[in-house]
């Protein structure tokens, strides 16, 4: 017979206090999964805008490699989308980067057609707030979470192990 106090784990019906404002902790994995997600989404965006200023400078071969890069971008913008939504329900996390995602897979679909219509009035502020959009997510995916601790990581390192 085990004694109450020394069980590893809350009798059947209670839950343990969480320091996280009574939320559970949200799984690793998706987190893992989003990170590497938004990390690709950054880094074609960043290459778009170079790419466009390339173009402008005057290397006209670098038109084809925005166009490829742009339905790349969008490919991986589903990707995103797929991992924000684990990142959320299975993950435990929140919902704002499913939204977040959402938003910005819309965005780029608008952002193709502006610039297959040589719209540039709106495909270069809406490329510029793209990057933006895309690189905020980038730095809320990579931030410590708050609170987190050595006795976190040892944590979850535990429960990864079990």
């Amino acid at each position: 017979m085990s004694h109450p106090i020394a069980s590893s784990s809350p009798p059947t019906g209670t839950s343990p206090t969480l320091a996280n404002g009574g939320r559970p902790r949200a799984r690793r994995w998706p987190l893992v999964l989003f990170r590497i997600a938004v990390t690709c989404e950054a880094a074609l965006a960043l290459g778009q805008a170079v790419l466009a200023g390339s173009f402008l400078s005057g290397h006209y071969e670098a038109l084809k490699m925005h166009e490829l890069n742009a339905a790349i971008t969008v490919v991986v913008a589903l990707a995103l989308i797929v991992a924000a939504v684990l990142l959320w329900r299975p993950g435990r996390g929140p919902g704002w980067p499913a939204l977040a995602s959402a938003a910005l897979l819309v965005s780029e679909g608008l952002q193709v057609g502006m610039g297959y219509n040589r719209t540039l009035a709106v495909h270069i502020p809406l490329g510029v707030g793209i990057v933006a959009a895309t690189l905020l997510m980038l730095v809320w995916a990579w931030r410590p979470a708050p609170g987190a601790d050595h006795a976190s990581r040892t944590e979850d390192a535990a429960e990864e192990s079990a």
